[in-house]
């Protein structure tokens, strides 16, 4: 396994991207971007979708955290190929505006969905490496 991705240097990561995740999130009350809501909103806005998989991240590098290698190196091969991919699909998603009555997925619908997505399949992969790695 590549020695960037050690549990400590995936939680640290993690922790960085979920606070700029809520940094972009609290903006206006933090005073960052100015007395008018929509100042640096066309900024944040490309950065958005992309940092809404850090919190999952980061609560599951957090899990993983004190588990065995094997648990947390299943679960990173998976992170590895899935982050990307959604960071892609939710960049190259247009924002839609349905029509005639037909909604369409814009860029939060498809974050939300792929980071739902993530972390069901992550729990998944955990827990089950988890209990496999019990009975040896």
């Amino acid at each position: 396994m590549n020695k960037f991705l050690t549990k400590k240097n995936v939680f640290f990561t993690a922790l960085i991207m979920s606070m700029a995740f809520l940094l972009s999130a609290f903006q206006k009350e933090l005073g960052l971007c100015g007395p008018i809501y929509n100042d640096c909103w066309d900024k944040v806005d490309l950065i958005w979708p992309p940092l809404s998989l850090s919190l999952p991240l980061f609560l599951l590098s957090l899990i993983t955290y004190k588990m065995k290698e094997q648990v947390f190196n299943s679960w990173i091969k998976f992170t590895i190929w899935f982050v990307p991919l959604t960071i892609f699909l939710t960049l190259i998603t247009p924002e839609g505006h349905g029509s005639w009555g037909v909604p369409a997925f814009g860029k939060g619908v498809v974050a939300f969905l792929l980071t739902a997505l993530f972390t069901i399949i992550s729990i998944l992969i955990i827990l089950v490496r988890f209990f496999t790695s019990r009975k040896q």
